[in-house]
């Protein structure tokens, strides 16, 4: 199996936290960044749906996605992945298992632990999760860069290349729908994602 389909089916465990599908509505936008991030941060209730596109210097592909996040605990949705079958990632702290249709369940610690031992790739898993919300990660230092209305249009951090190419507004808050993140040889792009924000 090449890298890039080896990678569509064990990736998108690190995919981020994100969120499915509510209805849309005007909503204002936060005027001041750090009241934008605090809000983004305190997010941990959410689900998505949408597309996840892979592409390395040889392939590219996609697969339909639905990730759900409840605090720390995750599950994540594949269909369409290379003819493989339905793929189902469910995550808690400490423990990742990675289910596909007619195989036996992958179990790791970590999601970037699986990750690495099915393509020997390091990703940063715990950053993609709040890249998708359109915040920086703690920890590591950042390069962020924002539009008029102070959401991310870019943001640089741990060697990878975060755009921000589309926004739509969900209650109180504008978040990405539209999202490109590389680090050659590999980039994600992330599209058409509809949330739905859970109380």
């Amino acid at each position: 199996m090449s890298t890039i389909r080896t990678f569509n089916i064990f990736l998108l465990p690190l995919l981020l936290a994100a969120c499915a599908t509510s209805p849309r509505m005007d909503a204002p936008i936060n005027d001041d960044w750090a009241q934008r991030q605090e809000v983004l941060e305190a997010m941990t209730l959410w689900e998505f749906t949408g597309r996840i596109g892979v592409r390395d210097d040889q392939e590219s592909h996609s697969s339909r996605i639905r990730w759900q996040q409840r605090g720390d605990d995750y599950v994540i949705n594949l269909w369409g992945t290379l003819n493989a079958g339905a793929t189902e990632i469910t995550g808690e702290p400490g423990r990742v298992v990675l289910q596909q249709e007619g195989k036996d369940p992958l179990t790791a610690d970590t999601p970037e632990q699986l990750v690495y031992e099915q393509l020997g790739y390091e990703l940063p898993v715990a950053q993609l999760s709040y890249w998708i919300k359109g915040i920086p990660a703690p920890g590591a230092s950042s390069e962020p860069a924002f539009d008029v209305d102070n959401r991310l249009i870019s943001l640089q951090q741990s060697g990878w290349q975060v755009e921000y190419l589309g926004y739509t507004n969900y209650e109180t808050e504008s978040l990405p729908t539209r999202i490109r993140i590389q680090k050659s040889p590999l980039r994600l792009d992330f599209v058409r994602l509809d949330w739905t924000l859970l109380k």
